[in-house]
C-alpha cells in the first residue's frame, strides 16, 4: 500500500519543478539586458562602413552609411542609392541635409527623425511588465553572425521587435517591426558592412558640388509661443507611457501655436498635438490615418483640434485621442 506522504526525492522535484522556470526566465532576461547593452555601446563606438535597406508599405530604399567615432564625438554620412542621391551628414550635433533636386541644404541642430541603425534602451527593468523578451536562434546576416532578440508586447497597445546583433561588435544589423499580428510591417537590414580600424576625412566630405545650391538653417523644432497652452487632460493612456515632453510652439508651416506632448514607455511612443481650431478647418484629420507603421488619430474637441500620432497601432492613437478632455470637466 502507497504512502501518500511525499518523499525527499519528490519535494525536491516539485521544488525544481516550481524554480526552475523562473531561474531560467531570469537567466533570458539578463542575457537579454547584456546584448541590448553590448548594442547601444557599439552604436556609438564602432566605426563601419556599409550599404543597407529600409522597408515600408512594399516599399525598399537603399542607402550607404558611413559612421566614424572620434574623442570629439560621432560622425555619419548616408548617401541615398536611390532617385536623386541626396546626402545626409552628421557632424557630433549638427545635421546637414543635401537636397540635389531642389539644389538647396538644410542644416539642423538636431538628428534626423529617423535614426539608423534604430536605438534601443538598454535597461527593460521597466519594460518587461509590458514586454517579454527573449533569445532567438543565431543567424547570419550580410555575411556576420548575428544574435537574434525578440521583444513581444503583453497587451495590443505597443508594437514588438526582432533584432540581430552582430555577434562581435554588437552593432545592430537587422530589425523587424512586428504589428499586432507578429508580421513585419517595417524592416531595416544591412546587405553588406564592413569594420574599420580608421575612415578617412573624404569619406565623411558631400560629393556633390554645392556652389550652386541655397543653404538655410533650419529652426530647432518650430518656434516657441508665448500663447497659453489648451487647458487640456489625458485621461487614458496604455501601462507604462509617462509624458516624456510638453510644450507650446509654432510649426515650421505657420498658422496658430500648437500644443505638443509626447508619451512613452521607454520603447514605443505616440505624439499629441493640440490646435486652436475656431473656424474648424475641414483640412484637418478626423478619424484614422496610416502611413506604413506610423498611425494617426484625429477629432474636433470643442474650439481645438486633436491629433495623435505614432509608431503604435492604431487603437493606442483612437483610444488616447479620444481620452483627452479639458481639464475642468
Amino acid at each position: 500500500m502507497s504512502s501518500s506522504k511525499s518523499t525527499p526525492y519528490q519535494s525536491l522535484l516539485l521544488f525544481l519543478s516550481l524554480t526552475l522556470p523562473v531561474a531560467a526566465f531570469a537567466t533570458q532576461l539578463e542575457q537579454v539586458q547584456s546584448w541590448l547593452e553590448k548594442m547601444q555601446r557599439a552604436a556609438h563606438t564602432v566605426n563601419y562602413e556599409g550599404t543597407f535597406v529600409y522597408g515600408q508599405q512594399g516599399r525598399l530604399s537603399s542607402m550607404r552609411i558611413i559612421h566614424r567615432v572620434t574623442s570629439d564625438g560621432e560622425q555619419e554620412r548616408l548617401i541615398s542609392m536611390d532617385g536623386t542621391g541626396r546626402e545626409v551628414i552628421r557632424d557630433h550635433g549638427k545635421v546637414t541635409c543635401f537636397l540635389p533636386d531642389s539644389k538647396s541644404v538644410v542644416v539642423e541642430k538636431s538628428r534626423p527623425v529617423k535614426h539608423f541603425p534604430p536605438e534601443f534602451p538598454m535597461k527593460i527593468d521597466d519594460l518587461k511588465d509590458f514586454y517579454t523578451f527573449s533569445l532567438m536562434d543565431d543567424s547570419r546576416v550580410a555575411g556576420h553572425l548575428t544574435q537574434g532578440i525578440k521583444i513581444l508586447p503583453k497587451d495590443p497597445y505597443r508594437y514588438g521587435h526582432h533584432l540581430w546583433v552582430e555577434k562581435k561588435t554588437g552593432l545592430l544589423l537587422k530589425t523587424h517591426l512586428l504589428d499586432e499580428h507578429n508580421k513585419p510591417i517595417e524592416q531595416f537590414v544591412f546587405t553588406q558592412i564592413t569594420f574599420l580600424d580608421q575612415v578617412p576625412d573624404e569619406q565623411l566630405a558631400p560629393a556633390m558640388d554645392t556652389q550652386q545650391f541655397t543653404w538655410y538653417e533650419a529652426k530647432e523644432g518650430g518656434e516657441k509661443s508665448d500663447k497659453a497652452e489648451p487647458d487640456m487632460h489625458v485621461a487614458w493612456l496604455p501601462g507604462g507611457f509617462k509624458e516624456d515632453m510638453k510644450r507650446m510652439q509654432k510649426l515650421p508651416t505657420g498658422g496658430m501655436p500648437v500644443k505638443h506632448m509626447v508619451f512613452s514607455d521607454g520603447l514605443s511612443s505616440v505624439s499629441v498635438f493640440i490646435e486652436e481650431d475656431v473656424q474648424h478647418d475641414p483640412g484637418n484629420l478626423v478619424g484614422g490615418s496610416r502611413m506604413g507603421a506610423i498611425n494617426a488619430h484625429g477629432r474636433s474637441l470643442g474650439d481645438y483640434h486633436v491629433t495623435v500620432v505614432g509608431e503604435v497601432p492604431h487603437i493606442t492613437v483612437e483610444k488616447i485621442c479620444e481620452a483627452i478632455t479639458p481639464t475642468n470637466q
